[in-house]
This record gives C-alpha cells, structure tokens and sequence, in this order.
C-alpha cells in the first residue's frame, strides 16, 4: 500500500486548477508532471498520468529514427530528444508533440541525447565512442566533448557535471558538462551492461545494469552500498525520481514501470501502467516544470516545490 504523504495534496493542486484552466477540456496535451515511456519496438513515447498511472495517449512517434531509446527534456520543459538505434535522435515539441528536427540521421546507435548548458545538444555515439556537441539550433557538428565506450544514457548531478554510462565497458564517467575535461571514472560490476541513472537528494547515485537486472546503489564517493530489483526484470533500462517522491524503473522483459520507496527501494507495484503496453519499454522521464537551469538534479524542497 502506498503511504499518504503530508505534502501530496499540494502535488495534486496543479492538476485541479488545470482542469477548470480556460481550454481543459481540449485534446491532451504534454502534460507537466505526466510520465513519458519510449519503446523500441514501435517507436511510440506513451503518455501516463502521473497520478493513476493511466495511459493518457501516444505523444511522440519517432520521425526519423528507429528503436527509441532516451528520452530527456530542456530545461524550459518547451523541447524534447529522443535517441534511437539507428535513424538519428529526434526532437520534437514538448507542448504539442511536433516533430522540429533530427540530428546526425546518418549516425548509427545514438542512445541519448541530452541538452547541454550553453543550449547545444550532447549526443552518445557507438560509431564513434564518444559524446558529441551539436548546435541546438542548426543540428551542425561542433566537436566532441568527450570519449566515451559504448555511451549509454547519461544525466546531470548535484554539482552540474555530467556523467555518463559505458554500456559495453561497464563504468560510469564523470566529465565537467561545458568544457568535457575528466573529473572521475568508475567502475561497474562485470557484464552488467549499465544504462542509465539517476540522484537522489542525499547525492546517493543509482546505476541500472540490464546484464544483472538490478539497480547499483552508490554513496556520494562512489561506493557500492546494494542493489534492489522488481518482479520478474529481465532486461532493466531506464530510471526516475518523480515528482512524488518515488524511484520509477522500465523494464523491458516485463514491458512494465516498477515503482519503489526511495528510501527502503522496497518495490510498491510491479506494474505501473495501465493498460500493459505490451511492448518492450526502455526510458521514462517525467516532463518538468520549466526551470532556468539545464541540469536534472533536484532536492526534495525543489521536488515538492515543483507544485506550488
């Protein structure tokens, strides 16, 4: 059973006064707060109420890529890229869906792209093992911030560097996000395939590893603390820390969001989403509440916060 919280009520408010905002009764749209899943398998990033967990429609089809990957907003919550196996990484309109661009189409396995300080866009690539500045405006080439084997997906921290997963060579580099120059690197268990990960507010770092099916658990230093994992995970990918205070994981065997206590990581429901997509799921991200900032990392008073 999920716990009441104090501060759920105020989570719910936006979502009142919404429904009664001039034009609410309009086609969905991308939701603030709601959480966006990617799947490989046909390319649709479904929408999901973050308070039912029902599925509210499929938002973004990919354009020109194949086999969705990451997914990762801007920070004004306005823009939105989706990386793929092959085809490029797509962007597209937060607000109405709209395709705007794709870059490096011709770039093989780009698993995510990611918005970069300045504005730019940083794209992971396995043709050529390394991340990659893109002009956010034109899609040209710019340089390569970074080496990287195999890069998988990759996020801000607490301090605004960036840190990316090696899929193929199982560690996690750290890299300061507007220069590239090298801060830290560690390793991941062997052949646990990591791709993907996320803060919590205490700077814990989670790491989930798709050839052990479980989620690493880090201090702040690095230092491996445990692992959890759900119900059935046989092919584990993407991770988030929602608005509401808990963990949410894809995995792609189950084709099912997994929802765990952040504190405990004791599993609260193995099956998220209704109805089942019956699909392979990979990323999840929630949709944020525009911020001035480019990286992802929050506190519980941003988190709550959020919706005030």
């Amino acid at each position: 059973m999920i716990r009441f919280r104090p501060w759920s009520v105020l989570l719910a408010l936006p979502v009142l006064l919404a429904a009664f905002a001039p034009g609410a009764f309009a086609a969905a749209s991308g939701a603030i707060g709601d959480l966006y899943v990617t799947s490989d398998t046909d390319d649709m990033c479904r929408q999901y109420d973050l308070g039912t967990g029902n599925l509210v429609g499929t938002y973004f089809t990919s354009v020109n890529g194949v086999g969705q990957l990451a997914i990762h907003y801007n920070a004004a919550s306005s823009k939105v890229l989706i990386g793929h196996f092959s085809g490029g990484v797509d962007e597209f309109d937060a607000d109405t869906g709209a395709w705007i661009k794709t870059y490096n189409p011709g770039g093989g396995t780009q698993w995510a792209g990611i918005y970069a300080p300045n504005g730019n866009v940083y794209i992971g690539s396995w043709t050529t093992n390394d991340v990659r500045e893109y002009d956010g405006t034109t899609g040209a080439f710019i340089g390569v911030l970074t080496t990287v084997s195999f890069p998988s997906d990759m996020r801000y921290g607490p301090s605004g560097d960036l840190f990316i997963c090696s899929y193929d060579s199982f560690y996690v580099k750290q890299v300061d996000a507007n220069t590239g120059a090298f801060i830290d690197q560690w390793s991941q268990p062997s052949d646990c395939r990591p791709n993907d990960l996320e803060f919590l507010p205490s700077g814990d770092i989670l790491v989930t590893a798709m050839g052990t099916n479980v989620v690493y658990h880090y201090d702040p230093a690095k230092n491996l603390l445990g692992t959890f994992a759900g119900t059935g995970w046989g092919r584990t990918h993407g991770i988030e820390l929602g608005p509401d205070g808990y963990l949410y994981v894809a995995d792609g065997i189950t084709g099912q969001v997994h929802v765990f206590d952040s504190g405990t990581f004791a599993e609260i429901t193995p099956a998220w989403l209704n109805p089942d997509p019956q699909v392979k799921v990979v990323d999840v991200a929630f949709r944020p509440v525009p911020g001035p900032v480019s990286v992802e990392a929050r506190s519980w008073g941003q988190l709550k916060g959020w919706w005030r």
